[in-house]
């Protein structure tokens, strides 16, 4: 994955056997999942917990500040960088976790995963149906990745963020414009 630089530590989430349906509980260890990425970051709103015992039980799926937690099914490309809130919650399944190592800034390579190039890699070494695409480890492991000296990969991180920044109040504003417009109507309607 890295040509000439250290390896980072790459590994999947739990299997299904280790994290049942019925451990779920309402209040707990968040543990994120595919679906719980969203926006370039691990949306809570939907988020499953499981109680501290078994978390501690599941202590190797940890996640630490600065990992790249990425779906390995679904939309492939998918990734979230821990921050530091969410340190300590658990990768789900479905999900790899990247710890990066010295050399590669996560920020830098989470935008990487997201951008054209990559995402059209991750499909074409895919497998499953154009509806629910998979990567195996041993795959993701392979995906070539554009390594420029930390400098520029922060620049690059940074301009991401701004990025993702103005696309997030680009939504706020077409969510509130699209809401006066049904109002609006509502309110003729009513007239």
């Amino acid at each position: 994955m890295f040509e000439g630089s250290e390896p980072g530590l790459l590994f999947a989430g739990p299997s299904g056997s280790l994290i049942r349906a019925e451990d779920y509980v309402d209040v707990g260890i968040p543990v994120v999942m595919p679906k719980d990425l969203t926006n370039n970051d691990i949306n809570t709103a939907s988020i499953k917990y499981v109680a501290e015992r078994q978390a501690n039980d599941l202590e190797r799926f940890r996640l630490q500040l600065g990992d790249v937690v990425l779906a390995r099914r679904g939309e492939l490309g998918r990734c979230a960088v821990v921050r530091e809130e969410q340190q300590g919650w658990l990768c789900g399944t479905g999900c790899f976790v990247l710890r990066p190592p010295a050399e590669l800034n996560a920020d830098y390579f989470a935008a990487y995963l997201r951008s054209t190039e990559a995402r059209q890699w991750l499909d074409a070494h895919s497998t499953g149906s154009m509806t629910m695409k998979t990567i195996s480890l041993n795959a993701l492991s392979e995906l070539p990745v554009a390594l420029p000296d930390l400098g520029v990969q922060q620049a690059v991180a940074d301009a991401m963020r701004q990025l993702d920044e103005h696309e997030r109040r680009l939504q706020e504003q077409l969510a509130l414009t699209q809401q006066i417009r049904r109002d609006s109507l509502m309110g003729l309607l009513r007239s």
